[in-house]
């Protein structure tokens, strides 16, 4: 295995005049009652959480951060008509029943009806040929929506911690890369160090999919396509470590790749 990789400062993006439009797939809705009401603000009701280090690593990147909301079905496909890459981010625990398996009794709170939207963006992005980026529950709903299936709860079947304490600037355990996949290329070696904050796993990676980290404890850590431009999932939260050289470049591939499908859609489209 290679070096490990340490963090480094953040790579700047380049300026540039056709900045893509990234969508990023808000995947936990939550009740107010549950966050401290002040009496200056809106009256409690439903509200979409989605964590601002998304937003930064991206803008950081080249690329024009767009938070999608889950909105009724019939209006995705105008909203890839407008977009040029994806990012689906980390949240909660998957309904089983989106894979076809009974609940374990440590599954975490769920939300069905996101997760039938979130599953509908994974799928189209990847028939678009869209560039996508998958982020811990991400990259679980990435293979989930290609047709694989995910462990319900990790610690029932890992030793290895699984959800650090410690900030996610900070490494929870080394994965190893496999040589020649695009996480090997960003990385620029074939052990690195990742934080980690997840309840669930890949259990049975999608036959589209292939496998191209793994923790030590074997748990799937990475997945790419091979038959598509730029589809990459992460199990980390790479946003929360995207002020290292690592994260900096995967978010970069994800820019340079939304504006090349961009173009792509265009040239299509003009002609």
């Amino acid at each position: 295995m290679g070096a490990a990789v340490t963090y480094e400062s953040p790579r700047l993006a380049p300026a540039r005049e056709d900045r893509p439009l990234i969508g990023i797939s808000a995947s936990e809705v939550r009740d107010a009652e549950t966050l401290r009401q002040i009496k200056e603000g809106e009256p409690p009701g439903r509200e979409i959480a989605l964590g601002t280090d998304y937003v930064t690593a991206i803008e950081r990147a080249g690329g024009i951060p767009v938070v999608i909301p889950p909105v009724d079905s019939t209006l995705v496909d105008g909203l890839f008509d407008r977009l040029e890459g994806l990012c689906l981010s980390g949240g909660p625990d998957l309904d089983p029943v989106a894979y076809g398996a009974d609940p374990a009794d440590e599954l975490g709170p769920t939300d069905p009806a996101l997760d039938l939207f979130e599953l509908g963006l994974a799928r189209e992005a990847v028939r678009r040929d869209m560039p996508v980026l998958a982020i811990c529950r991400g990259m679980q709903v990435l293979n989930v929506s290609l047709g694989g299936s995910l462990i319900q709860h990790l610690p029932a079947v890992s030793d290895v911690p699984h959800r650090q304490e410690a900030p996610g600037t900070v490494p929870g355990h080394p994965i190893a890369i496999e040589t020649g996949s695009k996480l090997a290329e960003a990385a620029g070696a074939t052990e690195i160090e990742v934080n980690t904050f997840h309840h669930q796993a890949i259990e049975r990676p999608a036959e589209t999919l292939k496998v191209t980290a793994r923790a030590p404890d074997d748990t799937i850590e990475a997945v790419e396509s091979p038959d598509n431009s730029f589809v990459v999932g992460v199990q980390w939260h790479a946003e929360l470590a995207a002020g290292r050289e690592v994260e900096s470049r995967l978010f970069g591939e994800l820019v340079e790749a939304a504006s090349s499908h961009g173009r792509r859609e265009f040239a299509r489209s003009a002609g």
